[in-house]
């Protein structure tokens, strides 16, 4: 491995006189319209099944075609599915450049990106002259929002890159500072182009909504009544318009019952937009109707598999995905169905990972979710089997971070001294022990670092005391979090020893003690009222979850008290109704609900139409929509001729794990570093069982003529010719817009089938990193896209 490394770092320093050679004129795969190209769809949009065929926004001059593209990314649009309305207003754009709705249908569609809508806007106003009334109102609207003047437009498409960095910077700094005033205008905008064009459905949906987004910026909704009165109007109109989207959203947080009716609505208006079915997910999740709100977030998650399994995306990429999921986790834990619950939790854990998109310690993102909803799922339904069996099984893995082992020690010393394993949970509290060593070195690191920068930097004493207690601000939680776990690992050891009032005073001094396990302790120390007050206000102010509800029936029992008869009867009806979905193990079988050899479990489906309103309405069959889980679909594969003259071929069916490398040519500064970072891993990805190849843009004669100026130190992997691009556009490393190759990186496994990819206008480098998430992908099952 040595010899290895010593020749590849021979092999790093020829590289870079390559890449020095070519001509610079070759974008490498940046967008040649400027930089708010880069970031967006690059592959060419289609007609996308499940839109709403009730969205109408006619522009003046557009083709058959380029009208369908435009209404297919209003669709998107009202479904915040952000990112395809951009893909498909850039199609429009495609089949008509100087469309100037098609580039303020791209503003649009980055309302959470100022900068880039920034861009669009200024590209909309350049081609604004000469349109029909309506349009430039429309567009007068988001320059306006924007502040897009005359020698703003010029700068913000500069061609000199640092000149139009500097412009949408102001941008920015504008918004910053005007954004309330901004805002408002553009509300005044859009209610301009209502009074104008009073039968416009499209314009009274976009000011229904700007209403509601403005109330994010500090200006109140005067009349949530008449702005559902103006959402009727649409709806008089188109009845199955996604507005129904934005009538939740006005009401979520308001009065949720006001939005049941567009709840029962709102996904069948466009079916392939995930949101669309998410979002009546949280109407029902208010009213507390779980089951209707883990239907709903079913039938997000699958709409979004489909999506991703067809068009070949990472679930990374996709925006709510996470946040979706482990709702549905948590709504189905709420119901009482863990094995559903976990399910869902263990496939969030197993999926791709990304150093930028899904962070292990990133409690927002995918990886975070999942490790929050296994802990909560496992506790709340006393699942100690599953929990045991989720640490082992590396789903709930040690992340490297003191936070991620206070959850993962935490889970599993609970779930050991449940068991009355205390042999190895006593080896969980030594695991424990060390981790407490560990913040607090972690912390005297910080505050020591802190007060060396201060001291570099000659900064005055009080400010170098200010320095030093920030920077142990984060340190000292992780520290506090630490010994919270101990006193719960304490508080455990005691109850598994029988002293339930010593365990229940270790529980009292933690923080956020969750409340069950709480009255659970007072419950085991014989303090039965105090128990039956802490659950009997969960259950009044969060009703119809199992891990309370549940839980009050045993603290009611253990009372034994003859007035409790008749609440007692109430919970037991109420846990045997349709609403719930009991499983056969833990809580359910300590409370009596379901045996504990398992006959008499109830799964979800089980009674659901029972347990659902009238208001709920008819729906679809789930697998219409798509599978309940994302699966790796299979590689396109390739056959490409390599620079020594030999053909190589990736099957469809797989082989070997194989990591896959599209660079754009030696004349790629950025390919050549990524190739130079590669080149002394190679051997680390064999070790591991992983081939490396590296596929060019380059005709045969010009790669072969590099490798050729490497002499006797090659790259340690084969370099393959695709200057036709045919497997580059398999592979979708392709700019279908500017018809331009993009770099790509992917890792297939041994069946053949896609586990991770990265494909953007930049090299993916991060190659340590894609060393250790490749063994942890290619050893878990890849789950098939069960319906």
């Amino acid at each position: 491995m040595r010899s290895h490394r010593r020749h590849a770092a021979a092999l790093c320093a020829l590289l870079a006189p390559l890449a020095a050679q070519e001509p610079a004129a070759d974008p490498f795969g940046h967008s040649r319209h400027g930089g708010e190209f880069n970031e967006g769809p690059r592959r060419a949009a289609y007609a996308m099944p499940g839109m709403s065929p009730q969205v109408r926004f006619p522009v003046h001059g557009l083709s058959p075609a380029a009208q369908a593209f435009f209404d297919q990314g209003v669709s998107q649009q009202h479904g915040f599915w952000y990112f395809e309305a951009e893909r498909s207003f850039r199609q429009v754009a495609k089949l008509q450049p100087e469309c100037a709705m098609a580039y303020w249908g791209m503003a649009m569609a980055n309302v959470e990106n100022w900068q880039r809508a920034a861009g669009f806007a200024a590209q909309a106003v350049q081609r604004q002259q000469g349109l029909p009334a309506r349009e430039s109102l429309w567009i007068d609207a988001i320059a306006a929002l924007y502040q897009i003047d005359d020698a703003q437009k010029a700068d913000l498409q500069s061609s000199d890159a640092e000149k139009a960095k500097k412009a949408k910077e102001a941008v920015v700094a504008k918004k910053d500072r005007d954004e309330k005033k901004l805002n408002r205008e553009f509300l005044r905008r859009i209610e301009a182009v209502v009074a104008a064009c009073p039968d416009d459905v499209e314009a009274k949906a976009f000011l229904a909504i700007q209403s509601w987004r403005n109330s994010g910026h500090g200006i109140e909704i005067t009349s949530h009544g008449a702005v559902d009165a103006l959402l009727d109007q649409v709806f008089a109109v188109a009845p199955a318009h996604p507005a129904h989207h934005y009538r939740i959203h006005l009401w979520d947080s308001e009065k949720a019952e006001r939005a049941l009716r567009s709840a029962a609505q709102n996904g069948d208006s466009a079916p392939a937009i995930a949101h669309q079915w998410h979002m009546s997910g949280h109407i029902y999740a208010k009213l507390h109707r779980h089951r209707e709100a883990s239907w709903q977030q079913d039938a997000s998650g699958r709409a979004d598999h489909a999506h991703m399994m067809r068009d070949r995306v990472m679930p990374f990429l996709i925006h709510n995905y996470g946040h979706n999921q482990e709702w549905l986790a948590r709504s189905l834990g709420y119901v009482g169905d863990g094995e559903a619950a976990l399910a869902i939790a263990k496939n969030m854990a197993a999926l791709p990972r990304h150093p930028a998109h899904n962070k292990l310690d990133d409690g927002e993102d995918i990886a975070g979710y999942a490790r929050a909803r296994l802990v909560q799922v496992c506790e709340d339904l006393e699942l100690w089997d599953d929990a045991v069996a989720i640490c082992r099984d590396g789903y709930l893995e040690e992340d490297g971070t003191v936070k991620g082992e206070v959850q993962r020690l935490g889970l599993l010393g609970r779930a050991l001294f449940r068991l009355g394993r205390v042999d190895e949970a006593q080896r969980v509290v030594a695991d424990a022990d060390a981790l407490l060593l560990r913040a607090r070195a972690e912390r005297a690191a910080a505050i020591d670092k802190a007060e060396d920068e201060a001291f570099a930097k000659k900064t005055d004493r009080g400010k170098t005391v200010e320095a030093i207690a920030e920077a142990g601000r984060e340190p000292t939680n992780s520290v506090r979090s630490v010994l919270d776990l101990r006193r719960e690992l304490a508080g455990e050891a005691k109850l598994a020893a029988g002293d339930a009032s010593g365990a229940l005073a270790e529980f009292e001094a933690v923080g956020d003690m969750p409340k069950w396990l709480l009255a659970d302790a007072h419950v085991a120390a014989g303090q039965t009222d105090k128990a039956v007050e802490i659950l009997a206000k969960e259950v009044k102010e969060r009703p119809r979850r199992l891990a309370t509800t549940a839980r009050l029936l045993l603290a009611l029992r253990a009372q034994t008290k003859p007035e409790n008869d008749a609440r007692i009867a109430e919970l037991t009806a109420e846990l045997a109704g349709p609403q719930y979905a009991i499983g056969a193990a833990g809580l359910a079988v300590r409370a009596g609900l379901a045996p504990a050899d398992g006959r008499g479990a109830r799964a979800l489906g089980e009674g659901f139409a029972a347990a659902r309103g009238e208001d709920f309405g008819a729906r679809r069959p789930l697998a219409d929509l798509g599978p309940s889980t994302w699966s790796p679909v299979p590689n396109p594969g390739f056959d490409l001729v390599a620079a020594d003259g030999s053909r190589r071929t990736l099957a469809v069916g797989g082989g070997r794990p194989t990591l896959v490398v599209f660079y754009l040519g030696f004349g790629c500064l950025h390919c050549v570093e990524q190739l130079k970072a590669l080149a002394p891993k190679a051997g680390d990805f064999a070790a591991a069982g992983v081939d490396v190849v590296a596929i060019g843009n380059e005709p045969l004669a010009k790669l072969q003529e590099h490798v050729e100026a490497l002499g006797d130190q090659p790259l340690p992997f084969p370099l393959l010719a695709d200057a036709e691009l045919a497997a580059f556009k398999a592979w979708h490393c392709h700019d279908d817009f500017e018809d331009m190759p993009l770099h790509g990186t992917f890792l297939v496994d041994g069946d053949g089938k896609v586990r991770w990819q990265d494909v953007s206008f930049e090299p993916f480098t991060r190659i340590d990193w894609l060393l250790a998430e490749s063994p942890r992908l290619l050893a878990l099952p890849a789950q098939s896209a069960a319906r």
